[in-house]
């Protein structure tokens, strides 16, 4: 499949891809420098899941 030029979906700015759904190198560096500032020591501290969702994540598990 031949490569076209369409808007950043972050910036607009021209960028070559395959579909129109694209975002440039530019975001996408300052996308996961944020991503790596955010996780600081390197491990994801995510939220303690309780109650409702606690139940729906141990029966999604559990159907599976």
């Amino acid at each position: 499949m031949a490569a076209s030029h369409f808007p950043c979906r972050v910036c607009g700015q021209p960028t070559q891809g395959a579909d129109s759904y694209v975002v440039c190198l530019d975001c996408a560096m300052r996308f996961e420098m944020r991503f790596r500032e955010s996780i600081g020591d390197g491990v994801m501290h995510l939220p303690h899941v309780t109650g409702d969702i606690e139940a729906l994540l141990k029966k999604l598990v559990d159907d599976w």
